[in-house]
């Protein structure tokens, strides 16, 4: 019997025995350690590592298993709490991890066979978070996953029970843990129960920072892990409302494991002063109010408490739970539902390298931080979560995912939309971000292929899916066929991946009503159908739209009106989430009924003639943009026919044609009104006075008078210049752009064959001899779809057959072409920026002057005269040197360097006069930087008219306002601390030189390799650590300012509150020069030392706030921090003064 019951536990049988009982694990195995009174043979030399006990004295391992079988536990945990590769390298058993982890598990057995209990007692093979966090970037996630992987597989072939990943700080650290669990389970061919304990710190989260939501939404996903659980770091007490948490939102087991109270300071050890009973008062109650399903005990319980446990609980049920579901994402520090009230959930477009220059141009410029801080803008914009897409043609969108993704991971927080088409990339990204990530998108473009590799990838990181309406046959256009999409792509997820509906968030695409093309114009009109019809057939399904693809075309402002009514349509029809810039939607009480009429006619297509388009347009573009109007009866006809077509109006042609027709002849009429008409359109598109979408209906009503005119014309062949062959290349399934070149193409005397999307060279290639054409114009929006074309330009070089050849796409670049594309191709390679475009260069090829619109685009691109620069990259052999750099940097900056002794040790409060703040303000950064009143194209005169005008009074207001109410509170904490450089950190020292903190600093990857801690002594010197606020009082007045709908002077005060606070920061660094050098001269620029500030980039780290306020006491001035290190008061600052007179700033 012992023997069977020795045998590991299956996934079922474990799942059965949580329904039976209470699950009792066992106590601490460290304190229970610490008691026996082991001596440094006892570890074999290494003291401090308990894992080094299963080798050299594993006795007072099992001693510490049976005093825990003797109080009735049901579970022993192993000791192996340090058993990775990681941990164990600090003591050089990294080689030894097999055998550890192996003879832990034979400890835990023979502990049971000593008891010789006759029930079942289970071994939780104990795997604890080491001491490097993948979310602060200590240590990859591959890395990590691996050590994870030979630790666990160590347990699992001993005959563990139970993977026990427990006091967890970091989700990402959690993440790989559970990567690495099923690599195991994937090569023993069977799995174990798997649980995970997270460890809340008492301030309510992780760690790194994350809220227990964030916890439940991140692992909920992984339907795996048959148990959540809290343990170490507080008491019961302060676990209560997590526990209560855990009880309501997540579906599967809870476990608790508390430590006994908070720990005390006894004779310089820690104590836990709860009692046996004072603890088994809260685990009970943990049973019976919030149905725990097991408890256990941490740091500080012994024997004595689990055996109160046993004697409290044993007998109980946990108590039945009703459980909260809905359907979250997260960013690494708090959840988001993916339904608001009021809907949609707004995901932020911004930071999108496809879609938005700005960002495009800092990613092509490596300026991390400035994305990251568009990711913050639209945070504060009100986006609920961010798309990030960094697929640019030239750049490698892998490492770029690496880079960036943990940026937005610790900076911004919102869950993070990963929006790639790329597998690789997708993989990269999750293996970065701690949250629950959405990824964008999937598809049926290729039949299944792609989807199932991404579904896998998502699935395995627990992340979200975007599953958009497209097929083989292109993007469905109808709303029962989006429909007949979603459910194909629904079954695949659900039924071969395991994906729930709650899981997916399908969007059914919509092309833009404002091209002009006579087959799009119900296109949002049919996307609002189909958001409809699949979420009444699926309910559980979340939805999403790109909102402003429908009015791809127009003017901004006419855009905006029109995205603000379409978004407020499609959340009537169940629309949940939105991709969407939330600064540029319209609240609907702000919009006319007039204009909301306008919108939703062209939305809804009633007519379907067009004229809803013209409508709009006319009654929304801008005056400058606006066409007027000829009187056409009174003019005659070819001046009529010439004024239709530039106002794009198709009606009654007919009869003017026939009208025409008494007098000229067909290809008269062509030449001489249609062609010359285009070409006025073309110069009012290139003046900015027309739109794109007006320039398609006149190119409409050109072609619907050609083909009135073409019965009446004799046929000719046309010259093969004049003949293209257009496509979307391989692979891409957009065409919005190729429709539009083919429209304004066919419309300006060419002849176009369009062989639609998805099409490979040989069908390029056999219609071009086919139809005798002479050009293959190529286009695709992807990045993958820009190296498509270069390998259908070295096939057409292979095979002999070169037509000219024009690109086009957004992906595109002129430098991309003009470097990669145009050298691998031996004919004529064009890049044509738009339709237009590809009207001049069709121009260029025919040597003709009719049929163009010759000013209506800019001048093709020429190869550059010079080689495109490309960021310059440091010499990597030269990094060999950075090790060594700290030891010859701090002689350099040692020399004729004495540490000054501080005029006091220990925190001092000091109280600021706004008087002196105020002395210490620049005009210039206040007005400009902060306040933006730039001068731009303004006269000198003028702005400075508007510095007296506007500015200055403003100043003064709130000035006047601080003397009579009070509006700034200026407080600041700062101390002076003894403290030693050790590599690249500083320990903080107290008076008697113990070491009570430490500061760890990036070093330059670059000559000459800096770092913070080269500019302090390594014997002893002083450091000044430092905080300052404005206070709350101008916070709740901007509050109050911004309700009454005051808004520039909530702008201006906000501005003028942040400038203070820097100011509070000079104030103090004043203050500590005086004290320190009395009869040195006070200027800014030679004041004592270098200030620096935690998240800037010599000290990114912003966890380190969190040493920096426990050593200061901030919280006596009214400071925090919240989960993600922000101090509040928002208008604060904080920072540490180095007093060496070589310390400055540097870029690591």
């Amino acid at each position: 019997m012992m023997e069977k019951n020795m045998q590991p536990i299956s996934v079922e049988e474990f799942r059965g025995l949580l329904k039976e009982k209470v699950l009792i694990y066992d106590g601490a195995m460290g304190t229970n350690l610490q008691v026996q009174g082991l001596k440094s043979e006892d570890y074999g030399g290494r003291d401090g590592c308990s894992e080094a006990l299963n080798l050299y004295c594993p006795e007072a391992v099992i001693k510490v298993h049976c005093g825990f079988l003797e109080a009735g536990c049901h579970v022993l945990e192993t000791n192996t709490f340090g058993g990775t590769r990681i941990t164990l390298r600090e003591y050089q058993l990294e080689d030894r991890v097999e055998e550890i982890n192996r003879v832990a598990v034979e400890m835990a057995k023979e502990a049971i066979r000593r008891a010789a209990r006759p029930e079942r007692i289970l071994i939780a093979g104990s795997i604890g978070p080491g001491s490097l966090l993948p979310s602060l970037g200590n240590i990859g996630f591959d890395e990590m996953a691996a050590a994870y992987e030979e630790q666990m597989s160590a347990l699992f072939t001993a005959g563990a029970d139970i993977f026990q990943i427990e006091t967890c700080q970091d989700l990402l650290q959690i993440k790989s843990a559970l990567y690495a669990a099923e690599n195991v389970f994937a090569k023993q061919g069977r799995r174990c129960p798997v649980v995970v304990s997270v460890t809340l710190e008492p301030n309510g989260t992780m760690l790194v920072g994350s809220d227990i939501s964030a916890i439940t939404t991140v692992l909920e996903p992984y339907d795996f892990i048959d148990m959540l659980s809290i343990n170490c770091a507080t008491g019961p007490l302060e676990m209560v409302r997590h526990v209560a948490h855990l009880a309501e939102h997540w579906p599967r087991a809870v476990g608790v494991m508390p430590n006994a109270g908070l720990p005390e300071n006894v004779d310089g050890k820690p104590f836990y002063r709860m009692t046996p009973q004072q603890f088994a008062d809260f685990l009970e109650r943990f049973v019976c109010e919030y149905g725990v399903n097991m408890v256990g005990g941490c740091c500080g319980t012994r024997p004595d408490h689990l055996a109160a446990v046993v004697e409290r609980v044993q007998a109980l049920l946990p108590a039945q739970r009703k459980i909260s579901k809905k359907a979250k994402v997260a960013s690494l520090f708090s959840a988001v539902t993916m339904r608001q009230q009021p809907a949609p959930a707004l995901v932020g477009e911004r930071t999108n390298a496809n879609g938005a220059r700005q960002f495009k141009d800092l990613l092509q410029a490596n300026d991390y931080d400035g994305m990251v801080a568009m990711g913050r803008e639209q945070a504060r914009g009100g986006a609920h979560m961010l798309d990030l897409c960094v697929a640019y043609v030239g750049r490698n969108e892998v490492a770029d995912m690496r880079k960036l993704v943990p940026m937005f991971a610790t900076q911004v927080n919102l869950p993070l939309v990963i929006d790639s088409t790329s597998p690789e990339a997708i993989e990269a990204a999750l293996k970065c971000h701690g949250g629950r990530c959405v990824v964008n998108s999937v598809n049926l473009e290729d039949g299944g292929g792609r989807l199932r590799k991404i579904a896998a990838l998502a699935h395995r990181f627990g992340a979200a899916l975007i599953c958009l309406t497209i097929d083989e046959e292109g993007m469905a256009k109808t709303a029962e066929k989006k429909l007949a999409i979603a459910v194909r792509i629904r079954n695949i997820l659900v039924d071969e991946f395991g994906f729930r509906d709650s899981d997916l968030i399908f969007d059914a695409l919509t092309f833009t009503v404002a091209s002009g093309d006579s087959q799009l114009r119900s296109a949002a009109a049919e996307t609002l159908r189909a958001i409809e019809l699949i979420s009444q057939k699926f309910p559980q399904l979340n939805t999403i739209l790109g909102v402003s693809n429908v009015s791809f075309g127009l003017q901004q402002s006419s855009r905006e009106l029109l995205n603000s009514v379409f978004l407020a349509e499609a959340v009537a029809k169940g629309l949940t989430c939105a991709i969407v810039n939330p600064a540029r939607i319209i609240p609907m009480f702000s919009i006319s009924d007039t204009e909301k009429k306008l919108a939703l006619d062209l939305i809804y297509n009633p007519k379907g003639d067009g004229s809803e388009l013209s409508a709009y347009m006319a009654a929304t573009t801008d005056s400058a943009g606006k066409r007027q109007h000829a009187d056409l009866d009174k003019l005659p006809p070819d001046r009529r026919l010439f004024e239709k077509v530039v106002e794009g109006d198709p009606a009654s042609l007919d009869k003017l044609l026939v009208e025409l027709r008494l007098t000229r002849a067909p290809v008269t009429i062509i030449n001489e009104i249609l062609l010359p008409a285009m070409k006025k359109v073309g110069e009012y598109f290139a003046s900015g006075r027309l739109q794109l979408p007006f320039v398609l209906q006149s190119a409409e009503v050109v072609k619907k008078s050609v083909d009135l005119l073409k019965p009446f014309m004799e046929k000719t062949e046309a010259d093969p210049d004049k003949k293209m062959i257009l496509a979307t290349v391989a692979g891409d399934v957009h065409d919005i752009g190729k429709n539009l070149v083919n429209i304004m193409l066919s419309n300006n005397g060419y002849s176009v064959v369009d062989l639609g999307i998805k099409v490979d060279i040989d069908a390029m290639i056999k219609a071009a001899r086919e139809h005798g054409a002479g050009v293959i114009g190529m286009s695709g929006l992807l990045v993958r779809s820009t190296q498509i074309m270069k390998e259908n330009l070295e096939e057409l070089n292979r095979r002999g057959f070169l037509p000219a050849v024009i690109l086009g796409g957004a992906a595109l670049t002129p430098e991309y072409v003009n470097d990669e594309l145009k050298p691998a191709y031996k004919g004529k390679v064009f890049y044509a920026r738009d339709a237009i475009d590809s009207i001049q260069i069709m121009q260029k090829l025919t040597g003709s002057a009719a049929a163009v619109v010759a000013a209506a685009s800019s001048p093709v691109q020429a190869a550059p005269t010079a080689a495109v620069k490309k960021p310059l990259v440091a010499h990597t052999a030269a990094n060999a040197s950075a090790p060594h750099a700290g030891e010859a940097n701090r002689h350099q900056f040692l020399a004729g360097y004495l540490p000054q002794p501080a005029p006091f040790y220990g925190n001092h409060l000091l109280d600021i006069a706004s008087s002196e703040l105020f002395n210490l303000l620049s005009h210039k950064v206040l007005f400009e930087a902060r306040w933006a009143f730039k001068q731009g194209e303004l006269s000198e005169k003028q702005y400075a008219e508007i510095i007296e005008t506007k500015a200055k009074p403003a100043l003064k207001k709130f000035i006047d306002l601080d003397a009579s109410a009070g509006l700034f509170e200026n407080r600041a904490v700062y101390a002076y601390f003894r403290c030693k450089a050790q590599g690249d950190s500083i320990k903080i020292l107290d008076e008697t030189g113990l070491n009570i903190g430490e500061f760890s600093f990036p070093r330059q990857k670059r000559a000459p390799y800096l770092c913070v801690s080269d500019f302090v002594s390594d014997s002893e010197d002083t450091i000044v650590l430092w905080a300052v606020t404005v206070g709350n009082r101008v916070i709740e007045t901007e509050k109050e300012l911004f309700g009454a709908d005051r808004y520039c002077d909530y702008h201006l005060l906000h501005g003028l509150g942040a400038e203070l606070a820097d100011c509070a920061a000079v104030y103090l660094h004043r203050q500590v020069h005086r004290e320190l050098n009395p009869a040195c001269p006070l200027t800014d620029k030679q004041l004592v030392g270098c200030r620096y500030s935690f998240g800037y980039p010599a000290c990114p780290d912003l966890n380190a706030q969190r040493e920096l306020f426990r050593l200061l006491q901030a919280q006596k001035i009214g400071l925090s921090l919240t989960s993600s290190n922000q101090m509040v008061p928002e208008l604060s600052v904080s920072g540490f003064i180095i007093l060496n007179h070589h310390a400055r700033y540097f870029v690591p």
